[in-house]
């Protein structure tokens, strides 16, 4: 586990420095006489509509100071410094030229991807509408990366055996990532990270799918026809399937094998030389033991798909990566506060403990709860985290049981495991290198 680090300053040492810090320094004000006759002026005048204090403290009416209250919920650090919002309406989009211009680089692509083609309307077609999803993308550090706009289709006009067919797309397994990292770390390879730009805009259609042209980028000389998607788009339901298809083709094209275990792990082993990409719809880690082949890998992919190429492991899919000499720290600190920020808990009493010992959980404890999708939200979300908190593993494995019908008490026993993780949320996984990697099991045999 990694144990939080804390760099606390005495009390004492904190008040001497406080200048350093910023902190409000007392001033000598001059007290007032308030016993002064009528004839005579004070130096510094208090306010018409309230009467003279009497007593010595020295106050802010006595020094003549007089400012509107500000209310401390205001002064909330993220009340204001969140920077800007991501629109609700069509209005702040207008008001915004950011986002106008995420609108036109995202129609610019579109139209560069060769994704539709422009057909004359038909009654018997199935048309399927679109709409525009505005998306603020954040630094790990919370500072606003960009703008995203996307043009999204209407995937619930589909009709099944008309416009789509198969969906399921392969998902990767919670128990590879750290099965994969741990054999990167202990050999000593390479891990980088890479990002497929507009990742669905690269699958093709098999069906016949006919959409209406967005409202804002209507052809001037066509405004009656309607697209016929060549590409796959965002919101289609088949649009994942699509994308890995072509992404699982043309790896398949280059040598590599899918994996038996994982479908979205793949193998390369050639004269020596192995490579293992892992996949997560566009977000894809390479690794293996030779450099220069993971480079050339690299600008395969980027000639046939437009991709980032984000260098080492830093940040994947919420977990927070950190490699020095020694060791590779994986930390979901950033998933958990916006998991305590979402149910409420990061104002509360963190606990030292994800359950209380000697605690059976059944399905008839306490009343049905109001709002059985937060529980069931919640800990779909904590399955996630036990990618690098296995501690949790356990009493997650318990909650799950629960799903179909929550109660209260295990909604509060939910609540426990959050606040645990609020007290040891900078803790994680510790891959060392150079450790064996023979498989050993446990038993109680007793």
């Amino acid at each position: 586990m990694i144990r939080p680090r804390t760099n606390l300053l005495p009390v004492a040492s904190a008040i001497a420095s406080g200048i350093q810090y910023g902190l409000p320094q007392p001033t000598q004000i001059p007290l007032l006489d308030v016993h002064t006759s009528p004839t005579s002026q004070p130096s510094m005048s208090l306010s018409a509509h309230a009467p003279a204090p009497c007593h010595p403290m020295i106050t802010r009416a006595k020094a003549g100071i007089f400012k509107p209250k500000v209310y401390a919920a205001l002064k909330h650090p993220l009340s204001f410094s969140l920077g800007p919002i991501e629109p609700m309406c069509v209005k702040q989009v207008l008001a915004d030229p950011n986002w106008k211009i995420e609108m036109k680089e995202e129609y610019k692509a579109l139209m560069r991807n060769d994704t539709w083609d422009l057909v004359p309307y038909q009654p018997q077609y199935n048309v399927v509408g679109n709409k525009w999803v505005f998306k603020l993308k954040f630094h790990l550090d919370g500072t606003l990366n960009k703008h995203k706009a996307r043009l999204v289709a209407k995937g619930f006009h589909q009709t099944l055996g008309v416009d789509f067919s198969e969906t399921y797309s392969p998902a990767i397994k919670l128990a590879t990532i750290r099965v994969v990292l741990t054999l990167a770390i202990a050999q000593g390879w390479e891990i980088r990270q890479l990002d497929i730009n507009n990742a669905f805009l690269n699958g093709y259609l098999p069906e016949n799918v006919f959409m209406s042209q967005p409202k804002d980028f209507i052809h001037p000389t066509k405004p009656h026809h309607i697209c016929k998607l060549r590409k796959a788009l965002y919101g289609l339901k088949q649009a994942p399937r699509a994308w890995f298809d072509r992404l699982k083709d043309a790896l398949l094209q280059w040598g590599f094998q899918d994996s038996k275990s994982n479908a979205s792990l793949f193998l390369y082993k050639t004269k020596g030389i192995i490579l293992m990409p892992l996949v997560y719809v566009d977000n894809i880690l390479i690794t293996g033991n030779n450099s220069t082949t993971i480079l050339d890998l690299v600008h395969d992919l980027n000639k046939s798909f437009l991709l980032k190429d984000l260098g080492s492991l830093h940040y994947f899919l919420g977990i927070k990566a950190f490699q020095d000499e020694t060791c590779l720290y994986l930390t979901q600190s950033k998933y958990i506060a916006d998991l305590l920020q979402k149910t409420n808990m990061a104002v509360a009493k963190p606990l030292p403990t994800p359950t209380i010992s000697r605690k059976v959980l059944s399905k008839s404890d306490g009343d049905p709860m109001d709002n059985p999708t937060m529980y069931r939200n919640t800990v779909g979300a904590l399955q996630y985290v036990t990618i690098t908190r296995p501690d949790i593993s356990y009493m997650v494995s318990k909650l799950s049981q629960f799903l179909q019908s929550p109660t209260e008490i295990h909604w509060k026993a939910c609540n426990r495991v959050l606040l645990y993780l609020k007290g040891t949320i900078t803790h994680g996984l510790h891959i060392q290198p150079n450790q064996s990697l023979n498989l050993v099991g446990f038993t109680d045999a007793d």
